[in-house]
């Protein structure tokens, strides 16, 4: 009996017919080898296990997992994506596997909404009372193949039209409603539809399945453009118009260009911009930018020019310096130390339209404008100084310490040294205040930025709290002791969130040891979790294991709730024992990795030395002595870290050192 969905995902997945989609394989006794799918290499280092279902590339990206890890980094998926997928692929219905009624509704609502969209359609394309619409988008330009490829369409001018045809096609009203497609009077007790004498604009997921509807007014009444109510497809703050259309090309071109309206990206589809795409609202949102960050790491902004554009803009650059993933990076301090420094992963450029014209006039009537507005993008510290210098009282003490608060933590985020050291002046000169005094500020910020989120900010929920979800068994030893060290890890971290900003503040700053990464995990599952577990931290939110879990993807919620019930069985220790235990976890987790790939070398060596490959045999032996090195590096720190970091806290609580 398969214990999971996931499980029986994963067991029906033929992973050597998956992976040799992508790279051809070549048999070399039991395992399958190839060149890595993720970077460019002549001699073959990526090595499939069809007899445990996992991957792993010896090479330089070091990267490795299962079906579900090779398809979200192939993709760019996010797990419950890529489980999805692969269910689809495999023949597993997700909803029935697990009993889901929420999937089975989910399923139900997406169909709905696939009728509405085929029903506007229709109605735009040959209902006599849709002229009006096909005019106005024959003024705008709109191609019949571009109102194909964005499924454009009409709402009549009736208050019950889709509605009613759609009880015809058998839905229930109910369904209906929580739909968004039409709503109810309380006052009249009597329901009619959501969108009336509007051009219809369908929203899609990333997938391209329909989640809800945008409309735009033909006549002078307000509000000029509706959204779909809130669903439980629909979320505003989370949904990227066009991305269904952009994403492939936002990958290769390593560059997606942000707007404001559906016509705008629209416009830029017809004309070959398809990397186009549009944030829902004034001001870009956390979920919008991490969902564009899974593509690329160049952002280009193209908003109004107009003062209430300008503002829209500071507030999507304030939510992206908050949302997108850091990168660490090595930094010679003054004393000649090297650090570990949080710099922001992603280049964001903003660009300013002619006063007055939006990115759909612009594309339409001058589409080379558009090519050098979006190639003369500004970096988004210049902007920024832009903004500040026009905004700002630079003459007076309160603008300049205004101005410095705003501009030194971007300063602080740039990876190169030269470029930190030209805004430091350019500040400097702008302020009117010595550049020494402006460097403290910029190295100020930049340990604000590595220490990241304020552990008293949080507050913990203690071991056997409310679980998320009815635990009748804590988790069962896998296969693998490994396995076991992983989940004693995470339940104790889900325990104890304070223990991850911990990490983050006191362990990997001046003590050399990595930082805790998802990767750390050898399961997707427990990476998923971990994964979300620091994006939850990322936020002011205080610790709350409910609104965690409704982060998670429903499918992970019961892993949850087990590694909580798990943590509640541990034993008790105080805070000092705790924090050394969860450092000693780490090292040994990650040198029981580096231990058993080491093994899966040999085994692979002597595969091949059988197969008569003794070429690749040899070229493994490099990569071999990569991995003596990182054990024996591990072996040292496993010692040397736990002595430092906890020698002063020991002694001051008079308690000696246990050995590791």
């Amino acid at each position: 009996m398969v214990g999971s969905v996931t499980d029986e995902v994963k067991q029906r997945v033929d992973i050597i017919e998956l992976i040799s989609r992508y790279t051809p394989l070549k048999r070399a006794g039991s395992v399958y080898k190839g060149l890595c799918p993720f970077h460019s290499e002549r001699t073959p280092s990526f090595v499939v296990f069809p007899h445990t279902g996992t991957w792993h590339c010896f090479g330089a990206c070091g990267a490795g997992g299962d079906a579900f890890a090779f398809v979200m980094r192939k993709e760019n998926l996010t797990f419950r994506e890529a489980l999805e997928l692969l269910a689809q692929q495999v023949g597993v219905d997700i909803s029935a596997a697990e009993g889901d009624a929420q999937g089975d509704q989910r399923g139900r609502l997406y169909t709905a909404n696939e009728a509405a969209a085929a029903f506007y359609r229709q109605i735009l394309l040959h209902h006599p009372g849709a002229g009006e619409a096909r005019a106005y988008l024959q003024r705008r330009d709109v191609d019949a193949a571009t109102g194909d490829a964005f499924r454009l369409g009409y709402a009549l001018a009736s208050w019950s039209s889709l509605r009613d045809h759609l009880l015809e096609r058998g839905f229930s009203l109910d369904l209906l409603l929580d739909a968004g497609l039409i709503k109810r009077s309380e006052e009249r007790q009597t329901t009619y539809d959501a969108f009336r004498n509007r051009v219809i604009f369908p929203i899609c997921d990333r997938q391209g399945r329909v989640i809800g509807f945008g409309g735009r007014v033909l006549d002078d009444s307000a509000p000029k453009y509706l959204n779909t109510s809130e669903t439980p497809l629909f979320h505003k703050s989370h949904v990227v118009y066009g991305l269904d259309l952009a994403h492939r090309v936002i990958r290769e071109r390593e560059q997606v260009v942000i707007v404001e309206g559906y016509m705008d990206v629209i416009a830029a589809h017809q004309y070959g911009y398809t990397n186009v795409v549009a944030c829902m609202g004034t001001a870009l949102t956390t979920e919008q930018l991490q969902q564009l960050q899974r593509f690329t790491n160049n952002f280009v902004l193209a908003l109004d020019a107009d003062a209430a554009g300008q503002q829209a803009t500071i507030r999507g650059l304030n939510q992206a310096r908050q949302a997108l993933v850091r990168v660490s990076k090595p930094v010679v301090t003054p004393g000649g130390k090297v650090q570990l420094e949080n710099r922001l992963g992603a280049n964001l450029f903003i660009t300013t339209l002619p006063e007055g014209r939006d990115p759909d006039d612009v594309i339409r009537q001058e589409a080379p404008l558009w090519e050098r507005t979006v190639a003369d993008a500004k970096p988004l510290v210049d902007f920024y100084f832009d903004v500040v210098a026009r905004q700002t009282d630079l003459t007076s003490a309160r603008g300049k310490g205004e101005a410095v608060a705003e501009l030194t933590p971007l300063i602080a985020e740039l990876s190169d040294e030269i470029e930190r050291q030209h805004y430091v002046q350019r500040l400097s000169r702008l302020v009117q205040v010595d550049e020494l005094t402006i460097n403290s500020r910029v190295q100020a910020s930049a340990r604000t930025a590595r220490a990241g989120v304020d552990s008293n900010k949080r507050r913990t929920t203690p071991p056997g709290a409310a679980a998320p979800a009815p635990v009748t068994s804590p988790l069962r030893p896998e296969a693998s002791g490994r396995h076991d060290q992983e989940e004693l890890l995470l339940a104790n971290l889900l325990a104890n969130v304070d223990l991850v900003v911990w990490l983050a503040n006191e362990v990997t700053d001046g003590h050399h040891l990595a930082p805790l990464q998802p990767l750390d995990w050898q399961h997707v599952e427990n990476q998923e979790i971990f994964r979300t577990l620091k994006q939850y931290l990322t936020s002011d939110e205080p610790w709350d294991v409910e609104q965690f879990q409704d982060m998670l993807d429903r499918h992970l919620h019961g892993r949850l709730a087990r590694l909580i019930a798990y943590a509640a069985t541990l034993p008790p220790r105080d805070p000092a024992a705790m924090r050394e235990g969860i450092v000693k976890d780490i090292l040994r987790l990650r040198l029981d990795r580096m231990s058993g790939e080491t093994i899966r070398i040999r085994y692979l060596q002597d595969e091949l030395q059988r197969a008569g490959d003794l070429e690749a045999a040899r070229s493994f032996e490099k990569v071999n002595n990569v991995y003596a090195r990182e054990i024996a590096h591990l072996q040292r720190q496993s010692v040397r870290i736990p002595q430092e970091l906890f020698r002063k806290m020991r002694q001051q609580e008079g308690v000696k050192l246990s050995s590791f």
